[in-house]
């Protein structure tokens, strides 16, 4: 929540996201069948932007929080126990920022409580997932655009803004694939979201139905 300190500084949003053990979190969540990735559209998709500025690295992680002046703090974290898979991420994620002087407070409700909270900016942060359709479009921009209809963390980027703006306007695939590649990398920088993995979901179809295509 970019509206709290002192998440609102750009160094303890980047300490956090290089505490975050991934790796860990796919193995709890999915049994190691989801894929890390430290952005929303999942490799093998066209729009896929092959960044991934994060490890788990506790120095550097230590480093930025002492430039910020942070030496210790909590974290409301609120999950829903209707997704089970982000109860499960949060404690991994507690666990990943206690050397860090962070005690993270897991607060589980149920889904109609959390998008209330979530709605009213009642957490210092949140789990989520989303599903994206084909455009990239539909990934970034109500997410990490300043008036973004799903940008409830308060993530203000007028770089950022203006190469969304442009890329849903764009025509050249290739233009509009370097404008998305710009504007991704600097939501990663900023930290605007922690992603952590794409799922893997099982698609099974008959030999009778022709012409289905999986997309990742």
């Amino acid at each position: 929540n970019n509206a709290r300190r002192p998440w609102s500084d750009v160094r303890v949003r980047q300490a956090i996201a290089y505490a975050v053990d991934r790796d860990a979190i796919v193995q709890v969540t999915s049994y190691g069948t989801a894929e890390a990735n430290q952005l929303a559209i999942p490799h093998g998709n066209p729009w896929f932007t092959d960044y991934h500025r994060y490890h788990r690295d506790l120095g550097t992680a230590r480093e930025l929080l002492a430039q910020a002046g942070v030496e210790r703090a909590e974290l409301d974290m609120l999950v829903t126990a209707d997704y089970p898979e982000t109860v499960t991420a949060a404690q991994v994620i507690a666990d990943n920022l206690a050397p860090l002087g962070i005690t993270v407070r897991i607060r589980t409700v149920d889904f109609a409580t959390w998008l209330d909270e979530q709605n009213t900016g009642n957490f210092d942060m949140l789990m989520m997932g989303w599903l994206g359709n084909i455009d990239p479009d539909d990934f970034y921009y109500a997410q990490h655009h300043t008036n973004g209809t799903f940008n409830y963390q308060g993530y203000a980027s007028p770089e950022v803004d203006e190469l969304l703006d442009s890329a849903r306007s764009e025509t050249d695939p290739d233009v509009r694939k370097d404008l998305y590649d710009q504007a991704v990398t600097r939501i990663v920088d900023d930290a605007s979201y922690v992603y952590l993995y794409n799922p893997d979901v099982v698609h099974a179809w008959g030999p009778d139905v022709d012409g289905y295509e999986v997309r990742p």
